[in-house]
């Protein structure tokens, strides 16, 4: 074989290769189904939040809006305002998100670019994930819905905020598309990564535990799937309490945050616009999947339960959000959604969007809590 064909074969084998991972890529992020509802949701979202205060004046700074705020301020000094006045408000947030953010800060990309821009990436990955698992359990026609019901649900609005939310809920749901497919040490650093992202993160190790039992994993693979998170978690519980002399003080801090909690929703559940509008974006993904409770994996029961408890025991405010991290939620929504007729998909889709632009518009002018 002469040169010539030499380099006109690895050509070739390169443009296969191109060809391969192009092909490989466009079935993970389809158009249709993965990248139009993730697109929509921001053009319809953010012009709403960047224009409406104050009017006529475009702010982009306002997508780091609430817990952006404490993210962008991490991520430009880390946890440094432990004397201040509230300065231990920012320790709930824990360090993955805004440590990533800081990075690209320091390389000089704008801070809302940064933090925003890696939810928006986030986002993506995540609604990526949840078709395919959702295709593994309910088919295709339920999986092309999944990610359009996470993209414009309500709650969905701090998957478009610069929130570590998005990083959360892809590491969660790429965790578990491992375990099914019993990549037992992916699975690992994935639920690390999510429990890295959110104080209640090690949720995701617990879920990926729970379905590994249910596929009868060995202790060596549970291992695997378990040393990643802890091995974080022990970390950074001994910097904490190295830095501040309070190792949970992640968790303590939030007894400072002024809270709705569900007794007092009942007691006056009209009391507070806010908390009646979480409760009721809750109950509208929670009511299908009760009715489907029994059909679907138990491992994703506890997923529901350790998702939405932290809320409904310490506060209400948050729910929306938490229901769609808590996947299996929008998932089986997706799923009775696609048995109904067009048309029903169309209004639901239609009414959800229209309720996820009427939440940005309160997230500005009233400070509504995502």
């Amino acid at each position: 074989m002469t040169t010539t064909d030499t380099q006109a074969t690895g050509r070739s084998d390169l443009v296969v290769t191109l060809q391969r991972n192009a092909h490989r890529i466009r079935r993970i992020f389809p158009l249709r189904d993965v990248i139009l509802p993730w697109l929509i949701a921001r053009l319809l979202v953010v012009p709403i939040i960047v224009c409406s205060r104050p009017l006529g004046k475009v702010t982009p700074g306002q997508l780091l809006a609430m817990d952006g705020g404490w993210y962008r301020a991490i991520a430009l000094d880390w946890y440094d305002r432990r004397g201040s006045k509230g300065g231990i408000g920012e320790y709930p947030f824990f360090p993955l998100f805004p440590s990533a953010g800081g990075a690209l800060m320091r390389l000089g990309v704008p801070s809302t670019v940064a933090l925003a821009g890696l939810a928006w990436v986030g986002a993506l990955a995540a609604m990526a994930g949840a078709r395919l698992l959702t295709a593994r359990h309910f088919g295709e026609r339920a999986a092309r819905l999944a990610p359009w019901v996470i993209a414009l649900a309500p709650g969905g609005l701090s998957l478009i905020l610069g929130y570590s939310d998005s990083l959360y809920l892809a590491a969660l749901i790429w965790a578990v598309v491992a375990v099914d497919q019993r990549r037992w040490w992916v699975a690992g650093v994935l639920a690390a990564l999510a429990t890295a992202s959110r104080p209640n993160g090690a949720i995701a190790m617990i879920a990926v535990v729970a379905i590994a039992i249910g596929l009868h994993a060995t202790r060596r693979q549970l291992a695997a799937l378990v040393l990643p998170s802890i091995m974080f978690l022990a970390v950074w519980m001994t910097y904490i309490g190295w830095t501040t002399g309070e190792p949970l003080l992640f968790w303590t801090a939030k007894s400072a945050w002024l809270e709705t909690t569900l007794l007092e929703f009942a007691a006056h559940p009209f009391r507070q616009p806010l908390a009646l509008f979480h409760v009721a974006c809750f109950l509208v993904l929670l009511v299908p999947y009760l009715s489907r409770a029994r059909r679907q994996p138990v491992a994703w029961s506890v997923v529901v339960f350790l998702g939405v408890m932290p809320a409904l025991a310490l506060g209400i405010v948050g729910l929306a959000r938490y229901a769609i991290l808590a996947f299996p939620l929008p998932l089986v929504a997706a799923a009775v959604l696609s048995e109904r007729p067009k048309w029903v998909q169309v209004v639901a889709l239609s009414g959800s969007a229209l309720a996820l632009m009427i939440f940005a518009r309160l997230l500005v002018t009233q400070s509504w809590v995502p």
